[in-house]
């Protein structure tokens, strides 16, 4: 019975996840993108975790703090050194919670959007970021993270809605 509790609570956490990352994608404002798109990688980051996604479960979380600091940087070094630590993080992270070829699914996804979150602008930031919603969405079907599967696939849809409309 404990199984199918902590099963349902990672569902549960994951359906309150779809709401905040459907909320970031349709947001025009790079700055309230991040935000919210912070705030869903904790709850996505809880999930995973829920359901034994050791490196989902780190990359994820960690996300968070990368999101709402590639932001803030204006020097262009510090921007290069944080974004360098965020990869190396990354890398060591999935080396630490491997568990087989699926960690490289969200070791990409995490560095690719990594990248594009320091060093692109909002059209083309989000349009990289696709690249890591694809490798999220196979990690989803991996794991049968439902809920975040949901998520991903609409939040495709609404970024290319929102980058369609974007200058």
């Amino acid at each position: 019975m404990p199984d199918q509790l902590v099963f349902w609570l990672a569902y549960g956490i994951g359906a309150v996840g779809i709401a905040v990352e459907w909320r970031s994608y349709v947001l025009y404002d790079a700055s309230a993108f991040r935000r919210w798109s912070a705030a869903g990688a904790v709850l996505w980051g809880f999930m995973y975790l829920l359901l034994g996604a050791w490196t989902a479960a780190l990359t994820m979380s960690c996300t968070a703090a990368r999101t709402l600091v590639s932001g803030l940087l204006t020097s262009p070094t510090r921007k290069h050194v944080i974004a360098a630590s965020f990869v190396a993080a990354f890398i060591a992270m999935t080396v630490f919670s491997w568990q087989g070829p699926v960690s490289l699914l969200p070791a990409f996804a995490v560095i690719n959007t990594t990248l594009a979150l320091f060093y692109l602008e909002n059209r083309s930031m989000r349009i990289l970021m696709i690249a890591s919603s694809i490798a999220w969405i196979i990690n989803d079907i991996i794991w049968q993270a439902w809920p975040a599967l949901l998520a991903e696939s609409v939040a495709v849809l609404l970024n290319l809605r929102t980058i369609s409309r974007l200058k």
